[in-house]
């Protein structure tokens, strides 16, 4: 395993503090997000901006290689999601893509603390 973080301030926001710190980007397919059927059938393509800056989930974001990644899928007993690569080169940038790889805009990037609204 590379990075890990809780997301507790929102998969964005604390996936831009891995970004920056580690100078790398990374590029997100929103439809691999693991959003439950219930959620998106009642908040349709809201569900995908509340999946990806809302806070307070306590899961946890980590990066590493595809054979990090599948020794950690058979090392627990929860549910393990790729949800998108880390790009070397645009150090801070996360690019959100749908399954076609189509840009995935998205306004509200999560909790700041000690900030005004």
């Amino acid at each position: 395993m590379k990075t890990a973080i809780d997301i507790s301030d929102g998969l964005i926001s604390d996936l831009n503090h891995i970004c920056e710190l580690s100078q790398v980007g990374a590029r997100i397919e929103v439809d691999r997000l693991p959003i439950e059927p219930m959620v998106r059938a009642n908040f349709g393509d809201k569900s995908f901006a509340l999946a990806l800056s809302g806070g307070e989930d306590y899961e946890l974001l980590f990066t590493g290689s595809a054979q990090t990644i599948d020794k950690v899928k058979t090392a627990v007993s929860c549910p393990v999601t790729v949800i998108g690569e880390i790009v070397a080169g645009e150090t801070g940038k996360v690019t959100l893509v749908d399954s076609k790889g189509n840009p995935f805009h998205l306004q509200k990037v999560g909790w700041e603390h000690f900030t005004t609204r």
